[in-house]
This record gives structure tokens, C-alpha cells and sequence, in this order.
């Protein structure tokens, strides 16, 4: 395996994802079909229905789910993903529903301030080199009044701090597939937010850069321990 630096931890990242599209895709696909989906059912409680004319963004929207669910809100939703095989299989999944799936990086898409009503993404900032970096740029693409959501949780934490313990790959991916999950491991060591304890980070990044109403929901936690979250806030 080649060693993980900061000047090829991008390309590390993109390589990995791309051999986990079939998988996550299938996952997503069992999401659809879960009429009792936990993200889908936030994102009406927190968004509701009928948004036609507004914009929403799926930032790092792997095999679609976020961008489709924001289409079936009546979003003009967009995904982008530095991934190809990803996006291959986002708009498959899509259907036509949404307006259009870019190959782009988190941060340096080609997006003007002040285009989206809602931004969203899912496991991203876990896996971000500079998330202070894409929550400003974010906060930037958002118009004001307009809402991030940001899904996450603290993914390989484990790797600094000995009191967490990860279930393996094994037990918490179902079409895992032959991917050797190594690679990501090694690649979290050099990642950021393996080292800090969220949301409560985050949160701190948020109010820095000027974010508002900044509401956190537990998803999943571990003898208190939070494993999943989701953080809702608002450019003012």
C-alpha cells in the first residue's frame, strides 16, 4: 500500500470511495426502500415538503441518497462527488429526479455565493483533510436564511482515543464486498477529525465561521458515547 502524505491523500481518498460505490450504492438502495428511514424522516421533519424553485446541494453524494431524498422534497437538487463510479451509480439511482450529479471536490466546486437554499451531506467532514476549510466554503455557497445539514459521526475516533471501540467493517457494512478497509484506516490516521470528539468540534467550527440556531440529534451512541449525529444550522 502506498504511503498516505498530504500531498496524495486526495487521490488515497477518491481510489478508496471509487471501489466502495457498488456497495454503498446497493445500501442506499435498501434506504429507499425503508420506509422508516431515519434520514429521510429528519430531513422532512426539519425541511417539510413542497420546496419547488428552491436549490439544495449534496456535498460528497456518493451514490445519490441525500440529493434524491432533497429532489422528493421538491428541491432543484445537485450531487457532487470526486468520485466517477460513484456518480455512475448516483444517476442511475436518481432516475432523472435530480437536476444534474458534477464530478467536484468539497470545497472547490464551481459554485458562486449565495446559490443554495440547503446544504447537506453525509459521512463528508469525517473524511474532509480541511473541514474548517469546507465549512466556511459551504457557508459561503448558502443563501442567507439557508440551512446545513451535515450527517456524520466519529469514525475511526478509535485510532486516538483508546476508550472508543469500532465494530468491524464486517458487522457494519452489509455489501462490503472483497475492499480491504485497511486503506481507509490508514488514510483516517492522517485525517483530522479522527483526533477531536464531535459534534462538539464541529459546533465550535460552525459558531466560529457564523452559523446560527445550531440544533444537534443523536442518532446512535455507545455507553454515551456518540457514535452518529446530525447538525442542523442556518447562515443568518
Amino acid at each position: 500500500m502506498t504511503k498516505i502524505t498530504p500531498d496524495n491523500i486526495n487521490q488515497a481518498i477518491q481510489k478508496y470511495w471509487g471501489m466502495r460505490a457498488e456497495g454503498f450504492s446497493l445500501s442506499n438502495n435498501d434506504e429507499f426502500a425503508d420506509p422508516d428511514n431515519p434520514y429521510r424522516q429528519l430531513l422532512q421533519r426539519k425541511l417539510g415538503l413542497n420546496h419547488s424553485e428552491q436549490k439544495a446541494l449534496d456535498v460528497g453524494c456518493g451514490p445519490g441518497f441525500l440529493a434524491i431524498e432533497l429532489a422528493k422534497l421538491g428541491y432543484r437538487s445537485t450531487g457532487i462527488d470526486s468520485s466517477e463510479p460513484m456518480l455512475v451509480r448516483a444517476r442511475k439511482n436518481a432516475r432523472g429526479l435530480v437536476e444534474c450529479f458534477l464530478l467536484a471536490d468539497a470545497i472547490e466546486a464551481p459554485f458562486t455565493d449565495n446559490s443554495f437554499n440547503v446544504i447537506a451531506s453525509r459521512n463528508v467532514v469525517w473524511n474532509l483533510p480541511d473541514p474548517m476549510r469546507a465549512y466556511q466554503t459551504w457557508f459561503r455557497w448558502l443563501k442567507p436564511s439557508g440551512m446545513l445539514i451535515v450527517f456524520d459521526g466519529n469514525h475511526y475516533r478509535y485510532l486516538t482515543d483508546p476508550k472508543r471501540q469500532n465494530a468491524s467493517h464486517d458487522q457494519t457494512h452489509k455489501y462490503l464486498g472483497s475492499v480491504d478497509t485497511t486503506i481507509m484506516e490508514a488514510i483516517a490516521k492522517e485525517l483530522p477529525m479522527s483526533s477531536h470528539d464531535r459534534p462538539d468540534y464541529d459546533i465550535a467550527l460552525l459558531k466560529d465561521i457564523g452559523f446560527i440556531n445550531i440544533e444537534t440529534v443523536v442518532l446512535r451512541e455507545n455507553e454515551e458515547k456518540i457514535e452518529d449525529f446530525a447538525i442542523f444550522c442556518v447562515k443568518p
